[in-house]
């Protein structure tokens, strides 16, 4: 549970950054994005609670990810569910997690128009989970698709900030022990999002 907490942090870091920053922040918004994958790289390393197994550890190299691209910062529209109806995701490993839907965000990737659902674990309360698929998906990253963690926005909020910069794979992509929840069918995105974590290495 730490280094899922680390994860966690990490992404927070920079998740409630302004879609589009000013020039001059950019170069800066990049060196943030980069400490926080070098530390989850360390985290990765030499946490026990690493999902890295252990014979790899002493070899392991880091993470593959993209490089940091504003294009993948995009103000996503609101729509807060009616009730949070109960959205079981299926697991890698069988059975299923218990997810309510939250809402949907809906927004523009590469000029497309596209809509996500937002879920929140049950019995959960600060965050959001928004698993998705995307083209890259068994090719440039993992095939079963990657994740966001997101803060719950405000509840006046009409819109939140999506950083792709910030999607990882879930542990089952570096260890079959662990059974992962499988994005809905209804989260996969029609553009590639070559933001985010990449393929684990080999």
């Amino acid at each position: 549970m730490g280094l899922l907490a680390l994860v966690g942090l990490l992404v927070y870091s920079f998740s409630g950054s302004p879609a589009s920053p000013p020039a001059e922040t950019t170069a800066a918004y990049a060196a943030q994005v980069r400490q926080a994958r070098a530390q989850k790289d360390a985290a990765f390393r030499t946490a026990p609670t690493s999902p890295i197994p252990v014979a790899q550890r002493p070899a392991f190299g880091g993470l593959r990810y993209f490089k940091p691209a504003a294009a993948y910062r995009v103000v996503a529209r609101l729509t807060r569910a009616a009730g949070l109806a109960p959205l079981p995701l299926a697991l890698t490993g069988g059975a299923a997690d218990a997810y309510v839907r939250w809402g949907t965000a809906e927004f523009a990737l590469s000029g497309q128009p596209q809509k996500l659902i937002l879920l929140q674990k049950q019995g959960e309360s600060k965050e959001l989970f928004l698993p998705f698929t995307d083209p890259t998906n068994g090719q440039q990253t993992y095939g079963g698709g990657r994740y966001l963690d997101l803060p719950v926005p405000a509840p006046e909020a009409t819109e939140m900030t999506l950083d792709f910069n910030a999607s990882y794979s879930p542990f089952c992509a570096y260890n079959h022990d662990y059974s992962c929840p499988k994005p809905p069918a209804d989260n996969r995105l029609t553009v590639p999002v070559l933001a985010g974590e990449q393929l684990a290495p080999q």
